[in-house]
């Protein structure tokens, strides 16, 4: 034959997957004597007779005349015998393989291996390009479509999911709940017989998608970079998972002492989510002095009309322990050359000294800043950012309705979050007097802290009260645009 009867293909890779096997009356038979199916017998355990379906105490094949003879003790106790077609204890399996040769030669790509071991419900094949193909059908389609998502996520594997036809929304709406964006193509077995540009285009498209992201993330990334960056590239809501958990994982000792990569990491992807961040800061320069983990940069704050915002450096300092330790952080050398360096090189009208922390121990960021007081200008800050008002900021930043109510307000979405970088801008919001919780010396603390006010700590109370007040300030571009939409006036026509 030409090609693979894929209609065919299609119906009995249904069956094959609900019932486990395909008797011979319900095998297409287009699909007999092909290399896509193989056949065996399956005598029967049970007497055939519908009406006893006692265990059977012996049966015997009849080559000769294809016939089956068996004999039981029925529940009444009587012997019976009963003679049937031995072709009605034939029964058809798929051949795997070459099923799945045939899907993804239709979508140009050659097939490497393939797993079976989740079989009746699943089945899956690897094409040498690296595209996971999967299969499903079984009893609960939607639980196993469950397990390639998150397969899909997990690996960062492109992944192509073929389902049982039906309401292929049900399947995206699960997916959505995934965020597996470009990731997962997920398309009805019907699709199979139609035209493979289908298949193919969406597959290339996807596969284009994953190889930028690759190359980009190469560039950026070390090739050593922890697996959660794979992760965040396939799914940008992901750091919001390792954000919410860091210190739980710090605790529970899933992360050992000796280790800050992974805040590192996540802190990355995090403040490049909001601002352009420059990735080969960590580590060492090539004369061996040490290096901050994230350098950033905030330009271009439009619309500026009366040019109030200036461009503002970051230069930021994970601390990935349980609770940051600045009562044993140096001063003099490390974070008195940070700042040497972007004062030479950022070229920033502001510069914005930055720590992101799991909790403060009493109040040592107060003793630190005061140690580091005399290293800073008149136009550079110390900013502490708890890892949880972070994540809410970026929760915002991915949520897109929220984003968008907020460009409304504001045209640009960091000017949202510059005055936490710029001193008096922060002095000029409604947060700046928003204290963090320090226990019985609250009132000494707040007092402090207040007194110092090129200290700012960032907490989810502190972002939370931005947001609803700049949600709540007057806003030029929706007027611009009820404006617009606004009817318009018969006399206006043609004007």
């Amino acid at each position: 034959m030409s090609g693979p009867p894929f209609d065919a293909l299609v119906e009995a890779i249904e069956l094959r997957l609900r019932d486990g096997t395909v008797a011979e009356t319900d095998l297409p038979p287009t699909l007999s004597e092909t290399s896509f199916v193989s056949s065996n017998l399956e005598l029967p355990q049970r007497c055939p007779n519908q009406h006893c379906r006692a265990p059977l105490r012996n049966s015997e094949v009849e080559e000769e005349n294809q016939k089956l003879h068996t004999r039981c003790t029925g529940s009444g106790g009587e012997v019976h015998k009963e003679t049937v077609d031995l072709e009605t204890c034939r029964y058809f399996d798929l051949e795997w393989p070459t099923v799945l040769e045939a899907v993804t030669t239709k979508i140009d790509q050659e097939l490497d291996y393939y797993d079976s071991q989740s079989l009746p419900s699943s089945v899956h094949g690897v094409t040498q390009a690296g595209l996971r193909v999967s299969i499903i059908g079984g009893r609960n389609p939607e639980r196993e479509a469950t397990q390639v998502y998150v397969h899909a996520l997990r690996e960062n594997q492109p992944t192509m999911l073929l389902v049982p036809d039906g309401e292929i929304d049900a399947y995206l709406e699960t997916q959505s709940l995934f965020t597996t964006g470009s990731l997962v193509y997920t398309v009805p077995l019907s699709m199979l017989t139609d035209d493979q540009e289908y298949l193919e285009k969406p597959v290339r498209a996807m596969k284009q998608i994953q190889t930028l992201e690759a190359d980009l993330a190469q560039e950026q990334l070390d090739a050593d970079s922890h697996k959660v960056v794979g992760r965040i590239h396939s799914n940008p809501r992901y750091m919001l998972t390792e954000l919410n958990h860091m210190r739980l994982l710090r605790t529970n000792k899933e992360l050992p002492q000796s280790s800050g990569t992974r805040l590192e990491e996540v802190g990355y992807a995090a403040f490049s989510t909001l601002t352009p961040s420059y990735p080969d800061a960590g580590g060492e320069d090539n004369r061996g002095e040490e290096l901050p983990d994230l350098l950033f940069k905030i330009t271009d704050i439009a619309p500026d009309p009366d040019n109030k915002y200036s461009t503002v450096g970051g230069i930021v300092d994970t601390k990935s322990g349980d609770e940051a330790n600045f009562g044993d952080e140096e001063t003099e050398g490390k974070h008195t050359e940070y700042l040497s360096r972007a004062r030479r090189h950022l070229d920033t009208e502001y510069l914005s000294h930055i720590f992101v922390v799991n909790e403060i121990d009493g109040q040592q960021e107060i003793a630190f800043f005061d140690k580091m007081a005399d290293s800073y200008n008149s136009n550079e800050n110390m900013v502490v950012w708890y890892v949880d008002a972070l994540a809410m900021l970026l929760e915002v930043a991915l949520t897109v309705n929220l984003r968008n109510e907020l460009q409304l307000v504001g045209g640009d979405f960091q000017k949202l979050f510059y005055p936490f970088f710029v001193t008096e801008a922060y002095k000029q919001t409604s947060v700046s007097g928003i204290t963090r919780k320090v226990g019985q010396s609250q009132e000494d603390y707040d007092e402090k802290y207040l007194e110092r006010p090129h200290l700012h700590v960032i907490t989810t109370d502190v972002v939370e009260a931005r947001i609803r007040n700049f949600i709540d300030s007057p806003s030029e571009v929706k007027q611009d645009l009820a404006e617009y939409f606004r009817e318009t006036s018969v006399l206006a026509d043609g004007y």
